[in-house]
């Protein structure tokens, strides 16, 4: 599983951004302007995520759906735990 903590932020608290190593190759696989706004978006989601930790539910993990640049991806929240993890990720077909 790859781990990359939110480097914006100086708190031990920083949200998490992981990327499970079965959805790796996934990401690895999309071109790289995609690979590119998906990462920055987790990132940015992460950040956000730290800066307004007190109007999170700090209850169970929930999952938020992100489309982005022909990309479906899942993206779990776990506010408890300071951690948001990729947990789906589809490609749109082209047509034709």
């Amino acid at each position: 599983m790859t781990s990359v903590s939110d480097m914006g932020s100086q708190s031990s608290q920083a949200f998490t951004v992981l990327i499970p190593r079965g959805l790796q190759g996934s990401v690895d696989g999309l071109p790289q302007d995609v690979r590119q706004a998906l990462l920055s978006e987790l990132f940015r989601m992460a950040s956000l995520a730290h800066q307004e930790r007190s109007l999170l539910q700090a209850s169970s993990p929930y999952a938020l759906n992100l489309d982005l640049d022909g990309c479906h991806a899942i993206v779990e929240m776990d506010p408890s735990r300071s951690r948001l993890t990729l947990a789906g990720l589809t490609r749109a077909r082209a047509l034709g």
